[in-house]
């Protein structure tokens, strides 16, 4: 705590003067553009990854970057996940949510040893709520995960997104460049694309294509950002030889 305190003073003496500035140009019309998910590992900086600034985001972070689908909710959406689409999409009506995973997420690593039904067991998720929530709301991913490390891990997947009629291909990994629990964190991030779109409150936004779903990846090993390209069916590296495509694609689907 005391290392935290001394950052505040540092903030004082520093930063602060330009941030409030930046804080009274946004005070009477923020304006938003994404709803950003991503994991709450302290490793995950979204702001400085994405050079964006005060007014720009909102930023949700839980344990594994998950949205709860909304079959798990009956009677009313009482989580923070689906609050903050709303906030976010109804109140503010922003067009763009973004979805963040990365590597060695370790809510992915435990995700995947919860493969072993002991480990996974009622008995012990009443011990760990981390437990209980990867079992609750990340066993999709885990499922499609092992379905497809089963078929060989070289077939596509296949994801619904905005709509149930609006699929998309995902190809995992195909140069084999990350482990397994890495495949399974991107496996989890497409997933949440597919849980985002479950809830009605969205519905008419994103049939009428005023609303946009997408997906990040963070290689915190590299400092590569990784954007799914739907065009492409996989993740593609956002550095100087992508940028300019993946920007006419974002143009092209997502305007």
């Amino acid at each position: 705590m005391e290392r935290i305190l001394r950052g505040i003073m540092r903030y004082r003496n520093t930063t602060r003067e330009q941030m409030v500035k930046e804080f009274q140009k946004v005070r009477d019309n923020p304006e938003p553009k994404a709803v950003f998910f991503t994991c709450m590992d302290s490793r995950m900086i979204p702001t400085r990854y994405t050079d964006t600034h005060v007014g720009d985001m909102f930023v949700v972070r839980n344990a594994g970057n998950l949205i709860p689908h909304a079959q798990h909710f009956q009677d009313e959406y009482f989580s923070c996940e689906p609050a903050a689409l709303e906030l976010g999409c109804v109140v503010n009506d922003i067009r763009h949510i973004i979805v963040c995973g990365h590597s060695d997420c370790k809510a992915m690593n435990l995700l995947y040893q919860l493969r072993d039904p002991d480990f996974a067991s009622k008995r012990n998720r009443r011990l760990s709520p981390l437990r209980s929530w990867l079992c609750t709301h990340a066993n999709t991913s885990l499922e499609r995960f092992q379905e497809w490390r089963n078929a060989g891990m070289k077939d596509p997947l296949i994801f619904s997104s905005e709509t149930p009629l609006r699929r998309f291909v995902a190809y995992i990994d195909e140069e084999q460049k990350f482990a397994v629990e890495d495949k399974l964190s991107q496996i989890n991030t497409l997933q949440q694309m597919s849980n985002i779109a479950s809830y009605g409150f969205l519905k008419a936004r994103l049939e009428s294509h005023d609303l946009h779903i997408h997906a990040l990846w963070f290689d915190i090993y590299t400092g590569d950002i990784y954007y799914f390209s739907r065009g492409a069916k996989r993740f593609l590296p956002v550095d100087e030889d992508t940028v300019d495509r993946l920007s006419e694609e974002v143009r092209r689907f997502y305007s």
